[in-house]
């Protein structure tokens, strides 16, 4: 009873934090989107600016979704439903997180599976699964140590029931047996500077999405996290709402 007090008494404060940072980067973040707008709209910029201008606001409006996905942590919300392709949006994954990877140096490759089929679900909400795991996976390498993180989808079918997953492989530190218990309770953390939210986020939305989220590590050889959706399942959500999948 008493852990669950604390547990209850963290998420209150957090809420009561969140909703006054909130406040205070939203203000400068509508001041830089505005400004990258005026930026936007000058005449002689070249490909590579205008490039670079649309990339801020790409990264501004993922700024704008990450702090709304902060307010509803630990609440099941689903909305904003499509129809769409996990290698597209595996891609758009590594654009937005280029150039942190290429800070680490760390080389990203994909393996798709190439007749993989559309899934129904939250974008938004798998596009934040998936950069918080390539954040985790780039963040795992030591004393830039380069090293090479593989993403894969693959399509899988058994029983009839056909099933995507979306796995995500790293050589960096991997994770210590003492910890793998606890990585996916809210505010955990082994980072000096970690908010102990990230795969505990990454754990909410799967849940929401009614996808299934593990993963397997071993210290010193590394960590894969994988996520695994239902595709017959979401056929019948998709079903229900519109004429064809």
């Amino acid at each position: 009873m008493f852990a669950g007090e604390v547990q209850n008494n963290k998420l209150h404060l957090i809420g009561k934090l969140t909703a006054s940072l909130i406040h205070e980067i939203r203000n400068p973040l509508s001041a830089i989107k505005l400004n990258l707008d005026l930026i936007k709209m000058e005449d002689s910029l070249s490909s590579d600016v205008l490039e670079s201008v649309d990339d801020c606001l790409s990264a501004t409006n993922r700024i704008e979704y990450m702090i709304d996905n902060l307010l509803s942590f630990a609440r099941v919300v689903t909305n904003g439903c499509e129809h769409f392709c996990l290698n597209k949006i595996t891609l758009n994954a590594i654009d937005l997180l280029a150039v942190k990877a290429n800070k680490y140096g760390i080389y990203i490759e994909t393996q798709f599976e190439k007749n993989i089929v559309h899934i129904y679900a939250d974008k938004n909400k798998l596009l934040q699964i998936l950069l918080n795991l390539i954040t985790n996976a780039i963040e795992s390498y030591e004393n830039n140590v380069k090293g090479k993180i593989v993403i894969k989808t693959i399509l899988s079918e058994e029983n009839e029931t056909q099933k995507i997953h979306w796995i995500i492989q790293d050589n960096g530190v991997g994770i210590s047996e003492s910890n793998q218990s606890r990585i996916f309770e809210d505010f955990y953390t082994s980072k000096e500077n970690g908010t102990g939210l990230g795969l505990s986020v990454c754990k909410m939305l799967a849940d929401e999405q009614g996808a299934e989220i593990d993963f397997e590590s071993k210290l010193g050889y590394g960590t894969t996290f994988k996520v695994t959706f239902d595709v017959n399942k979401m056929r019948k959500l998709y079903e229900a709402t519109h004429i064809s999948y």
